[in-house]
Order: structure tokens, then C-alpha cells, then sequence
């Protein structure tokens, strides 16, 4: 049993080694390895015996609770106090998780939630019964490998006999599912229909009579402005839309979190959105080029989404804002020199209206 659990482990770590076990998926499998300490009423030969087993966790989100978990763990061939006997213990559980986030990559834990152990070969006061169990541990997010090192202590409480056990475990916790972009911004921006160029001055008797007139203020005159309703002061392209708008926020290495240096920036935007109704916004996000592809390309998504829960704080609609990560494929700076990577760990807004 032993050596099949651990080749499970190292073939799961294989499998999902260039995710990130982060919110953007939906599910989180968890092989683990424990210790128990048991109850000694329960006569058992030794006082400290070996667990293995694999959880499942849902995500959930917009609630107090951070995951669903479905957990089945299995000691086997444990030996009975004062007689040759063994017996193999499963145990089932289904249990809630709330995450308190310590850092961008370390959070604590809490958990609780009910069970069952079946006990093939019962004995004394080692009975099947229902379990209640409930613990705290931490996690840590290992960058570039895509797996969450996990290591908690819980209380079990066999309900039968009143048989109290210590549980503690080490796992490696490993995405699965990825989330649609939309499954986290709603919304769509609607794409801008390009018209083909107009004739303005052409031969005096094809020409048309010239309108100067620049209801918007926005430098481009009514006839030639796709969008005319631009808001006063904004900058706009050729075309008097409000294009691609840099807000200048950059992240410190291998971090998704937006530093308190950049909330009033923010704030301005969000006011800006706020004081033009019909304005959406795509969120950009970029990395440098360090690590992997794919975990680049997860870390890009982590930033855009955070920057986009930040501005629905400052009260703006989901509908309005969506979310784009393009990893390290566009940088604006070499990746080569510190001062360069730093540039590139940016995001930037692209404005419709």
C-alpha cells in the first residue's frame, strides 16, 4: 500500500508540475502522507502508526469558505495490543477549509468536518464509528514547480467509544481544472467594426464641404471620430477612441499582490470609469521572463484578476471589466538587466467606449 501511494504522489507531481495551485483552477488533489497518534484505549500495539491517502478539493468561490474536500486515507496491517491480531483502518472525510493568507505565497488554514472509519477487524473498544476531525496547518505555493507544499495537525474524535486520535500530514497540493477567464470577468468588450477609409478632398466637383466642428472636445473632428462622446481630457487615437492606457503598476518579482503605493492610481481610474458609464475596460497583465512558460502564463492571469477585484472594490461592475494574462510574450524592456524585468511585470488597461 505504501509503495503504491508514493508512486502515485510522483507521478501526480510529474502530471501537474507546470500548473500553479493557485485560485484560477477549480480543483486541488492532495496526496499526502501521516502520522497518528492514537488513543490508547483504543489497544493498539504501537502508540504511533503511519496514514496515506488523497483528497479532492473543490474551489469555491464568493464564500466564507475557501474549499469543499472529499479525503480518504487508509493505515494498514496495524497491529492489536497483547495479541498477534491486525487490522487495516479506512477513513472518509468530507470537510470544509478556510484560507487566511499570510503572504502571496504562504497561507494558514483551518479545517473541520465529519467522517467515518471503518475497521476491518474489530476489537475491543477499536470499533467502526462515525469521526468528527478538525486542525489547522499551513501551505506554501512552491514558484515555477506548480504544487503547494502542505503540512497540518488535526484532532480526531471517534464518536462510538470516544476515541480521541492525533493526525498529523504532509502533502503536496496539485491543481486541476483551469477556469475560463470569463468564469472570473463576465463580461465581453465589444470589438470595433474597422470602416474603411473616407475620401475628404478629391477633385473640387467629388469633394464634400468640410465640418471643423469637435463636439467632444477630443481633437478629432465629428465626421472622422468613431467614438463621439469621449470624455474631456482623455487621450484618444485617430480614430477619437480612447486607446490602450499604461496604469503603470508594476509587481515585485514572482508576486500577484498590488502594492499600497498604487491604490490612488487606481482609485483615479476606477473614477474615470465611474464618470463614463459606457466605458469598458480590458485588463492586461505581463511577466518577465523568468521561469517557465506556463507558469508565467498563470502568474500574468493572477495579476490581471487582482487588479481587476481591485477596481470592483472602488465599486466598479464586473460587467465592465475583463481580464487578459499574456505571460512573457510581450515585453516592452530587456529581460536581461534587473531594471528591464522589472518594466516588464506591468499591467496595462485598454479603454472602450
Amino acid at each position: 500500500m505504501k509503495k503504491i501511494l508514493l508512486t502515485s504522489i510522483l507521478c501526480a507531481s510529474t502530471i501537474f508540475a507546470a500548473s500553479d495551485p493557485s485560485k484560477t483552477y477549480n480543483y486541488e488533489v492532495t496526496p499526502f502522507a501521516s502520522g497518528i497518534l492514537t488513543d490508547s484505549k483504543a489497544g493498539l500495539e504501537k502508540d504511533n502508526y503511519f496514514n496515506a491517502g488523497i483528497s479532492l478539493a473543490k474551489n469555491l468561490d464568493d464564500s466564507f469558505i475557501d474549499q469543499l474536500e472529499i479525503a480518504y486515507m487508509r493505515s494498514q496491517s496495524v497491529g492489536y495490543e497483547k495479541t498477534t491480531g491486525n487490522t487495516n483502518i479506512n477513513r472518509t472525510f468530507l470537510n470544509a477549509i478556510k484560507r487566511f493568507e499570510l503572504t502571496d505565497r504562504l497561507a494558514a488554514y483551518g479545517l473541520a468536518g465529519i467522517g467515518y472509519q471503518d475497521v476491518t477487524q474489530e476489537l475491543d473498544k477499536h470499533q467502526d464509528s462515525a469521526v468528527f476531525n478538525y486542525g489547522i496547518g499551513l501551505r506554501y505555493d512552491i514558484p515555477y514547480y506548480g504544487i503547494a507544499l502542505k503540512g497540518d495537525v488535526r484532532h480526531l474524535i471517534a464518536v462510538k467509544e470516544n476515541q480521541n486520535d492525533i493526525m498529523y500530514t504532509l502533502g503536496l497540493g496539485m491543481p486541476l481544472g483551469k477556469k475560463y477567464k470569463d468564469d472570473q470577468i463576465t463580461a465581453k468588450v465589444p470589438e470595433t467594426v474597422e470602416e474603411p477609409p473616407r475620401k475628404i478632398f478629391e477633385e473640387k466637383e467629388e469633394s464634400l464641404p468640410i465640418r471643423s466642428n469637435d463636439d467632444d472636445n477630443d481633437g478629432v473632428i465629428n465626421n472622422l471620430d468613431k467614438c463621439p462622446n469621449t470624455s474631456p481630457g482623455v487621450k484618444v487615437n485617430k480614430d477619437g477612441c480612447v486607446d490602450t492606457m499604461n496604469l503603470n503598476i508594476n509587481f515585485d518579482n514572482n508576486s500577484a499582490e498590488i502594492k499600497s503605493m498604487y491604490q490612488n492610481k487606481l482609485s483615479q481610474f476606477a473614477n474615470m470609469l465611474k464618470d463614463n458609464k459606457t466605458m469598458t475596460a480590458v485588463i492586461e497583465a505581463h511577466t518577465d521572463s523568468k521561469g517557465s512558460d506556463a507558469y508565467n502564463q498563470t502568474l500574468s492571469d493572477r495579476r490581471a484578476i487582482s487588479v481587476v477585484n481591485a477596481l470592483k472594490s472602488y465599486g466598479i461592475e464586473s460587467s465592465r471589466l475583463r481580464a487578459i494574462g499574456y505571460g512573457e510574450t510581450q515585453p516592452i524592456a530587456t529581460n536581461e538587466t534587473e531594471e528591464g524585468k522589472a518594466q516588464n511585470r506591468r499591467v496595462t488597461a485598454l479603454i472602450n467606449q
